[in-house]
């Protein structure tokens, strides 16, 4: 019997860079190894994957990354190690109850039981019992820091192996699109519209993802009602996935079927403008904010609203589906070959504007360059009329 292989495997130059580039990184910082936590969501589990290949849907996860020899995988019990296994290049991979002893035993072996010790994930996701854990266990006589942002600020910079991954992730999402637009007609149940992006993106590799629609009236996007698509529609479609390598994409495409309203047409054109204007910003060197301030430079044109508003206009993305930079939030120095999703956030004072255009909404990855960005999935978005 012919046997497959795993799809989110680095090649070995792009693990050992990875590995260099922390390490030169920790020798700079006096750190003497990284302890990197994990769950297993869309998230946090890309900082695993990150040094390991380990791809984990469920449970905790942590790799201790020495400054100095191999690393090591301490899992969950509730995910098991036959899928560890299944990477072959990493050969210390256990399971356990009790990690902080498991890690204590690992330091000592490394003979840095006494070193600088860097926890990546106690800023976000390290549960408090583990870390309570890790004191008892060996924070008496090692120096225990913060590396969460020391680590993503790292793998925030992709290279040229992860910018092919997320092209791939491009290329299928762009043609699950294709091939889903034959499925989206009126009286199609929104439910198996979805159910079909959601066979086509595990039919193509994919390894996780969601698939959401909104319809008038603009509520929520869902995960897929129990009721028909109608023929005065104008739906968007958002499919967020992580390809084949486990690197993600977050695209949304808009459909109609006829001319749709002059009111949408022309709020879809202040849409357009104000993505253009967010990608143009996305330049070397610029604050991470300044997508912010593209943004209420067209929004102020047109009257609209979003200036105070908490949720996300862009984040970063690759093996997780949301990396720093955080806009707003976690505000970035945007470098060459950061990647970023972008879909700019906007309110309604009036409820009504709000339940007439708000699920109509453009999203993309964006390669950050010295002359602005580059769009990863389509050049330019179009409202798909599919009675054309």
């Amino acid at each position: 019997m012919a046997e497959g292989k795993l799809t989110h495997i680095s090649s070995p130059a792009e693990r050992a860079r990875r590995h260099r580039v922390l390490r030169e990184a920790m020798a700079e910082s006096g750190i003497d190894a990284l302890i990197i936590c994990s769950r297993g969501d869309e998230f946090v589990r890309g900082r695993v994957q990150y040094v390991s290949d380990i791809f984990q849907w469920a449970g905790w996860g942590m790799v201790v990354l020495p400054r100095n020899g191999e690393p090591t995988f301490i899992g969950d019990p509730l995910w098991g190690l036959s899928r560890v296994a299944l990477v072959n290049w990493i050969q210390d991979f256990r399971a356990t109850q009790t990690p902080a002893t498991e890690i204590a035993g690992i330091l000592s072996d490394h003979g840095i039981s006494k070193g600088t010790i860097g926890i990546v994930g106690l800023a976000d996701i390290t549960s408090a019992a583990h870390y309570m854990q890790f004191q008892d266990a060996f924070g008496k006589t090692a120096t225990l820091i913060d590396a969460t942002d020391f680590f993503d600020d790292i793998r925030s910079i992709k290279s040229a192996e992860e910018m092919e991954n997320l092209r791939e992730t491009s290329r299928i999402i762009a043609q699950v699109f294709t091939s889903l637009e034959g499925h989206i007609r009126p009286g199609a149940i929104e439910r198996d519209v979805l159910a079909e992006a959601h066979r086509l993106c595990r039919q193509y590799g994919c390894l996780d993802g969601i698939a959401q629609m909104s319809r008038p009236p603009y509520r929520a996007y869902t995960f897929g009602m129990d009721a028909e698509i109608d023929k005065d529609d104008v739906l968007c479609i958002d499919l967020e996935w992580g390809g084949p390598s486990g690197y993600w994409v977050e695209v949304r495409r808009t459909y109609s079927f006829g001319r749709p309203s002059d009111q949408i047409l022309r709020y879809w054109d202040t849409r357009i403008e104000t993505l253009d204007a967010c990608v143009d910003a996305m330049k070397t060197g610029a604050s991470s904010d300044e997508v912010l301030a593209a943004r209420d430079r067209v929004h102020r044109k047109y009257g609209q609203g979003g200036f105070d508003s908490v949720a996300y206009t862009a984040h970063g993305i690759g093996l997780d589906s949301h990396e720093p930079p955080w806009v707003p939030g976690k505000e970035r120095i945007m470098q060459t070959d950061m990647v970023i999703n972008l879909h700019p956030q906007i309110t309604f004072d009036d409820p009504a504007e709000a339940l007439a255009v708000g699920g109509i909404c453009v999203s993309d990855n964006v390669r950050v360059t010295p002359d602005g960005g580059e769009r990863l999935t389509y050049e330019r978005d179009i409202l798909v009329d599919l009675d054309a």
